[in-house]
């Protein structure tokens, strides 16, 4: 079933701050928790009927891993002289590759890791686990920022299982503690763009949230924004009555929103699964503006996003006002026979930093759908080596 049943807690009910104390954080307590299989030895603590992650979380995961370390990706052609196996940037250009990543991250000791909006923090775990795999002596220091209370405490429920020390020899074999972080900041991840604070909760994370805001300097930035645009009415100015309204896909700070309507797709029936499918707290317009503002100026440093196919020119648009470079894209389609992805994963830089103020950027490569189930509804051979990298049972 993909689910661990460790031994069973006190009811809910009894299971008061006294008794608590006696059961690790990991353990389901709470009505409708489930611990569930995510990747290798690592679990995820979900709810029924709530959200949960999926294929996209999986994908975007994987070509984060993948990107951050140099390797190539599905229908990715491996070129001699690619930063997958130089450091020099001129004889990368000089190869004319569209996507010259950077081995400074894959021969570096260290990492830092940045993931947007982390929910759950399905996608930050796993781009954890899968850098940890490929290159164990690689230190990863990571954070996610999450405004969903409730996310935020499952988040770091299961970081305590897959990073805590609770069973015999602990649970690193991936992951030892020792020079390695990671941490859930409950806040707007907008907020790191826009020097505001106001959506923090607590002390202690808007002093984090400070301390990654002013740090700027992250190797790897990941989001997997929600999918269906929303549109705000709102009044521009609490204080002004007279002010006139105005209607936006991103409401700013301090703005009534006055009304909001679901453009695609409709309200899940989950109130915790809405602000994850939702841009009640904007779109991949805002995620590109955060990730350009946190990403290192390093010619290596790469943000990596996923967003539903109906939107790609969005993701375009919104890296262009960024200031960004779409380097790579890579279609996911639900099944083989399928005309049009179900959504895509792109590959972006800060732009001009590898070409120079006077040169154009590099022509994005689109590379060849990557799909999950042919069409008789079994994985396709190329699905099933993603899961087979992330240790996923297929």
């Amino acid at each position: 079933t993909g689910i661990l049943i460790p031994p069973p807690p006190p009811t809910s009910t009894s299971l008061d701050s006294q008794h608590r104390r006696y059961y690790p954080q990991w353990v389901p307590s709470n009505p409708g928790e489930q611990l569930c299989n995510l990747v290798g030895n690592w679990r995820i603590l979900q709810r029924v009927g709530s959200h949960r992650w999926t294929t996209d979380d999986i994908v975007t995961a994987y070509v984060a891993s993948r990107v951050a370390l140099g390797l190539p990706l599905p229908g990715e052609e491996v070129k001699v002289g690619t930063r997958m196996n130089t450091t020099n940037a001129e004889e990368c250009d000089a190869h004319n590759t569209s996507d010259c990543r950077s081995s400074s991250s894959s021969s570096s000791s260290s990492i830092r890791y940045l993931d947007l909006g982390t929910g759950n923090a399905s996608v930050l775990q796993m781009t954890i686990w899968a850098l940890r795999k490929e290159q164990k002596e690689l230190q990863v220091e990571a954070f996610g920022v999450e405004a969903r209370s409730e996310a935020v405490g499952l988040a770091r429920r299961s970081l305590s299982f897959n990073m805590g020390t609770y069973l015999e020899g602990g649970n690193n074999d991936i992951f030892p503690s020792e020079g390695n972080s990671a941490h859930v900041i409950h806040s707007d991840f907008r907020d790191l763009a826009g020097g505001n604070s106001s959506n923090t909760e607590g002390k202690e994370d808007a002093s984090l949230l400070e301390s990654v805001r002013c740090s700027k300097k992250f190797d790897l930035v990941t989001g997997t924004p929600p999918y269906f645009r929303v549109d705000f009415a709102t009044d521009s100015s609490a204080s002004n009555a007279s002010s006139s309204s105005s209607r936006s896909s991103t409401p700013h700070h301090g703005a009534i929103v006055k009304s909001a309507t679901i453009v695609q797709g409709g309200m899940p029936t989950s109130v915790q699964s809405a602000p994850a499918r939702c841009e009640f707290r904007g779109g991949v317009e805002a995620y590109c503006n955060t990730a350009s503002a946190m990403l290192s100026s390093s010619h290596g440093a790469r943000f990596v996003v996923c967003e539903n196919w109906l939107n790609n020119q969005r993701v375009y648009d919104g890296a262009k006002e960024a200031k960004l470079d779409i380097v790579t894209v890579l279609p996911v389609k639900g099944k083989e026979n399928k005309n049009s992805p179900l959504f895509g994963v792109y590959v972006l830089r800060k732009a001009n930093v590898e070409s120079g103020e006077n040169h154009p950027s590099k022509k994005t490569e689109v590379l060849p759908p990557l799909a999950v189930r042919n069409q008789h509804g079994d994985w396709t051979t190329e699905y099933t080596g993603v899961m087979a990298d992330m240790a996923i049972p297929s």
